[in-house]
């Protein structure tokens, strides 16, 4: 399902329009959002969506103040298209997010296990063995030598001492 996006000042932009070229308007915005056209209509298009009893004379209208040309067979609508998204870019969103319900349907059944966590992922250390570095020490001699430290000086030590305290 695609949108027609009407800014806030759309019904100003369209104050001196009649009834009929507004309907008419907002008719084919939604119509060419409707069928990803990029604005462009055929006179079939038209006779489709045109509920209006003046739709002719709203054309003719929309043509005079320039919202619509007219283009080969059918018109081409220009005011207010900056805010509808290009067709190219709803195809892109709509296969986008076919694929991530698909992947997500899948992984709610059971199905996926794209996201699996691998037994050397979860080692504890970072040698092949599981050994490594050792965790952070937070004991109370660690502490004091954090506080003696000449690099962090007495406020990065104070720092560093918090931290390690808190992550213990």
């Amino acid at each position: 399902m695609t949108w027609t996006k009407l800014s806030d000042d759309f019904g100003v932009d369209c104050r001196d329009l009649s009834d009929a070229a507004f309907r008419t308007h907002v008719e084919g915005l939604s119509w060419v959002m409707k069928r990803e056209t990029g604005g462009y209509l055929d006179a079939r298009d038209i006779r489709r969506f045109g509920e209006s009893p003046h739709a002719e004379m709203a054309i003719a209208e929309l043509v005079a103040c320039g919202w619509w040309s007219i283009e080969g067979q059918g018109y081409r609508i220009h005011h207010h298209m900056e805010h509808q998204p290009e067709p190219d870019l709803v195809a892109r969103r709509r296969e986008l997010t076919a694929e991530r319900v698909r992947k997500h349907r899948r992984k709610k059944a059971g199905l996926d296990d794209g996201n699996a966590v691998t037994e050397c992922v979860t080692r504890v250390g970072t040698g092949r063995d599981g050994t490594g570095r050792e965790p952070l020490k937070t004991t109370r001699s660690y502490k004091k030598e954090l506080g003696k430290s000449p690099v962090l000086g007495a406020a990065g030590a104070a720092e560093a001492v918090r931290i390690a305290t808190r992550w213990r």
